[in-house]
């Protein structure tokens, strides 16, 4: 009998606690959309400093008061262990919405083992995303996959936006991609994609230009790098 009492008891105060976390992320998104309109708060919880919230919107981190008048974004870094508090956050948020993102991807992997993966950003008209593209068999063969994630410069409006549509639906997106990137000509398709969505992924992580390259964990290595010198970095434990 008690034990059935206090595991309600619990339940009841999980119930509440959960009430409460609704509220407080309601109330923190109405006010952070004075500010930013589109403003959508994925998770709500203590931060590192007491006093502040720590704010997601997907893959960003921003902090907030309790009471919602004062946000900021930036880095907190903890100076006894040197740890940037919020770029494990970040990197955190950023692995679950790379693996999200898995499914539709259009990846080129080894034939044989992966000893590494990256999420690139690409748009199909940039010229360094061509030059890293006819470098990918490099990067396979030293067992490194890339993983590409549509990020059409010109917006999703743009001539950009529709070329990446019509690779996502062509019935061989390799191929296509391939092809695009090579200036060949594409028929114009159109079907259910995620291109808006790898988009407005690409932006909440902070892309602005393409590529844009992250590991597997996480880490944004930059725009880009000469196969050779990827391949290397790895080698020597680099990233």
């Amino acid at each position: 009998m008690r034990k059935t009492l206090a595991a309600t008891i619990l339940g009841l105060y999980a119930l509440g606690a959960a009430a409460a976390d609704a509220n407080l992320q309601k109330q923190l998104e109405t006010k952070l959309k004075t500010v930013i309109p589109d403003a959508s708060i994925t998770s709500v919880k203590p931060g590192p400093i007491p006093g502040l919230y720590e704010v997601m919107l997907g893959a960003s981190v921003l902090y907030m008061t309790a009471d919602g008048r004062y946000v900021f974004r930036g880095d907190i870094f903890d100076l006894k262990s040197k740890d940037n508090l919020t770029g494990q956050v970040r990197k955190q948020a950023r692995v679950a919405a790379f693996r999200a993102q898995d499914e539709f991807a259009i990846e080129f992997a080894p034939a044989g083992k992966v000893e590494h993966t990256l999420y690139v950003f690409t748009d199909i008209d940039c010229g360094y995303c061509r030059k890293m593209h006819q470098e990918v068999g490099k990067l396979n063969a030293a067992g490194i996959a890339v993983r590409y994630l549509a990020f059409p410069r010109t917006g999703l409006d743009g001539e950009s936006f529709k070329k990446a549509v019509s690779v996502w639906c062509a019935t061989d997106r390799k191929a296509a991609l391939t092809a695009a990137k090579l200036g060949q000509g594409l028929p114009a398709k159109t079907c259910k994609n995620p291109v808006a969505a790898q988009y407005e992924l690409g932006q909440s992580v902070g892309v602005h230009g393409t590529p844009a390259v992250f590991t597997a964990d996480g880490r944004e290595i930059g725009g880009y790098i000469p196969a050779g010198e990827l391949i290397k970095m790895f080698e020597l434990g680099e990233i």
